[in-house]
């Protein structure tokens, strides 16, 4: 009897602590309903403060970070492998330069902006679908701004950035997102919730720069046969530039237009009519775009210059390159006639009288003398 209680006693303890442990286990399991997320990181392009802004557009992609484990000092960092997170583009067209900004986004006294820049800025979407946030946690990702080589662009020094997304749950298990944060590195966080390395310090984005160049050309007449009221046909030819319109500032605009479109291709072609002293100036086109300038110069004699240099013939620029500076085509129309040397036909009849009544007057006198005697 006391063998049959001893067996079912254990029996009994060893049930109790089956369902013991099950229940600990049900009770410590939470199960959260995933969400999702959207944030902004901001996209300024500097450009010339004279200059319009051109119509390009900055790419970027987005995947998730590298998962880090919890240690004695700091905090586990969380990916995600749900698929459909995307991030939008920065685009910038003619539009945006009336809302432009003096000077650069680094200025740290707006009222003070640096001379001679400004810039818009733009925000680039970042979607994160329900799903993608799992548990409470620190998730990170990755943010690449694609370099597509375009003209003139100076391009972020820094083209990665990490995006840190602080999920929390609340007394009732529901998640949502606290806080984004953008950095320019991939810093541990402290237990503390702390950054481990410069802790206040946070990306504001990405800046981009344009470097823009002027190109101008004129008109000269001269010539003791040269017409200075005459107009001589011009046409400009741009390639290698960024779509856009651009602002033209011109000396003499009779017929001329006040500014040429740059088009998908990166090249623009008008035609200009000069006269002497005309002068015809595109302002900023982006470094490594490529002007020629050819005139029709009918019978006049043509010759030009650039930057000021020594003048040569040719009715024809050849491609201009702004590389690196502002440049300058100087054209000049010269017609000389050769003048005939003596007696001026002109004048000659009126000498040929005067000559004649001269002869008659002195025929007259001489006679009235030979009478005389």
């Amino acid at each position: 009897m006391k063998r049959r209680f001893t067996t079912a006693l254990v029996m009994l303890l060893a049930f109790a602590l089956l369902i013991g442990t099950t229940a600990i286990t049900a009770s410590a399991e939470t199960t959260y309903e995933p969400i999702g997320g959207s944030t902004t990181v901001i996209k300024n392009l500097v450009v010339d403060d004279d200059a319009n802004i051109p119509a390009i557009t900055f790419n970027y992609t987005i995947s998730s970070g590298t998962p880090k484990d919890a240690t004695a000092t700091t905090i586990e960092i969380l990916g995600s492998t749900f698929d459909g997170i995307s991030i939008g583009s920065a685009e910038f067209s003619n539009s945006d330069t009336e809302n432009a900004k003096d000077g650069l986004p680094s200025d740290a006294d707006p009222s003070n902006p640096t001379a001679d820049k400004k810039y818009v800025q733009k925000s680039v979407s970042i979607t994160f679908p329900v799903g993608t946030f799992t548990k409470p946690g620190v998730y990170r990702f990755v943010i690449n701004e694609t370099n597509n080589n375009l003209p003139g662009v100076t391009y972020d020094a820094n083209p990665t950035r990490y995006l840190d997304v602080f999920v929390v749950a609340n007394e009732n298990n529901e998640l949502s997102v606290d806080s984004y944060v953008l950095r320019d590195a991939a810093t541990d966080i402290g237990t503390n919730g702390e950054y481990v390395e410069d802790p206040g310090v946070k990306s504001s984005g990405y800046t981009n720069s344009l470097t823009q160049y002027d190109f101008d050309f004129s008109k000269t007449i001269s010539g003791n046969q040269g017409d200075k009221n005459k107009r001589f046909k011009f046409t400009l030819t741009i390639t290698g530039a960024n779509p856009g319109t651009y602002p033209i500032i011109a000396h003499d605009v009779t017929g001329n237009p006040t500014s040429i479109t740059v088009g998908a291709d990166g090249t623009a072609t008008a035609e200009y009519s000069l006269t002497d002293g005309s002068t015809v100036k595109v302002i900023g086109l982006n470094a490594g775009a490529v002007c020629t300038v050819t005139e029709i110069p009918d019978d006049y004699t043509a010759t030009h210059s650039l930057d000021g240099g020594k003048a040569v013939s040719g009715e024809s620029s050849g491609e201009v390159t702004l590389a690196d500076s502002d440049h300058s085509v100087a054209f000049t129309n010269t017609r000389e006639g050769i003048i005939p040397t003596g007696i001026i036909m002109t004048i000659a009849p009126f000498a040929i009288g005067i000559c004649g009544f001269g002869a008659i007057i002195i025929f007259i006198i001489c006679r009235r003398k030979r009478r005389n005697y």
